[in-house]
């Protein structure tokens, strides 16, 4: 009788310390912030919609590109570095040229960053048409177009890239 006891009361404590680990590895979505890309640019929020890709972004922390705020993981930024995150997309227009807020997400596509006439790096937009990059705080040309963005200590800025316009009829 006695080792039933203890064994329950060791049966107790893993439990106990499980969920305890399982909420600390929890991120609190309080601390992050999301945008959605609504075609035009960058909106506040997630969209309306189940698993629409949104940026998480957070003072100090690498941004994340997910649908689902639970997978949301945690990555410092190193010192003296910033972040830029965006998408790269074809903006579409409805019948009779009207303006829409549709766009077709280019995903795989080469985003060249340079500083000044030096290439610093290239990354690949993801399968949403999604990329990242952390770099060292300075100016940035985004993009073929060069779009030209300031990197700054522990921030992310979201830069869209227009890569192309698909008129309809």
């Amino acid at each position: 009788m006695h080792g039933l006891r203890r064994l329950a009361l060791v049966a107790l404590t893993v439990a106990l310390t499980a969920l305890t680990a399982h909420a600390f590895a929890k991120r609190p979505s309080e601390l992050w912030s999301f945008f959605h890309f609504d075609g035009k640019g960058f909106a506040a929020g997630k969209a309306g919609e189940p698993f629409v890709p949104f940026v998480a972004v957070r003072a100090g922390f690498r941004p994340v590109v997910e649908t689902n705020e639970e997978r949301i993981r945690e990555v410092a930024l190193t010192e003296g570095t910033g972040a830029i995150a965006g998408v790269c997309f074809v903006q579409s227009y409805g019948g009779k040229l009207r303006p829409a807020a549709g766009y077709h997400a280019v995903p795989l596509l080469p985003v060249p960053i340079a500083a000044g006439d030096k290439l610093v790096t290239t990354v690949d937009t993801d399968g949403n048409g999604f990329y990242v990059a952390v770099l060292p705080v300075g100016t940035y040309r985004v993009g073929n177009q060069g779009v030209e963005v300031k990197v700054e200590v522990g921030a992310t800025k979201l830069v869209p890239l227009r890569v192309g316009k698909r008129m309809v009829d």
